[in-house]
């Protein structure tokens, strides 16, 4: 007997799914969701009673988001422009996450800061708009969000 993953069956209702949602979302494209999935993280920091919780919070996304540029890469055969993208993508929520807990460098994050550095990272996201990542890779790394964070 053999097992079977269940990620392309969940991969193709997704696709499925939002290729037949009403227009209001299939006008929105897939970068403006990656947009909007950090800034939920973000207000999902603000929420959080302690500072811990906002760390382990930030922790679990970011590392979520880079989990899912690996398993991008690992699926989809990329132009060599997707995958400059992919790498600068992921430098970058590496070092916020080597910024968080002070690694390589940096120092951490203090608790009473990390409210302003949830925002700094959504800014900083959503100003990488000079990261060049096609619809298509950019709508794959999406729904493994999706799956995996």
């Amino acid at each position: 007997m053999f097992s079977v993953s269940p990620l392309p069956g969940v991969f193709t209702l997704i696709v499925a799914m939002l290729a037949t949602a009403p227009t209001a979302q299939a006008d929105t494209n897939p970068h403006e969701k990656l947009k909007e999935h950090v800034r939920d993280i973000v207000q999902k920091v603000k929420a959080a009673p302690t500072a811990a919780k906002k760390r382990a919070i930030l922790d679990e996304k970011l590392r979520g988001m880079i989990k899912a540029l690996n398993r991008a890469e690992q699926m989809a055969n990329l132009s060599s422009q997707d995958q400059n993208g992919i790498d600068a993508l992921r430098t970058r929520l590496q070092e916020k996450l080597d910024e968080l807990h002070g690694q390589n460098g940096y120092d951490a994050v203090p608790a009473g800061q990390l409210n302003s550095f949830a925002d700094y990272v959504q800014q900083d996201f959503e100003q990488a708009n000079t990261i060049t990542i096609s619809v298509t890779s950019a709508l794959l790394i999406l729904l493994l969000i999706i799956l995996l964070v």
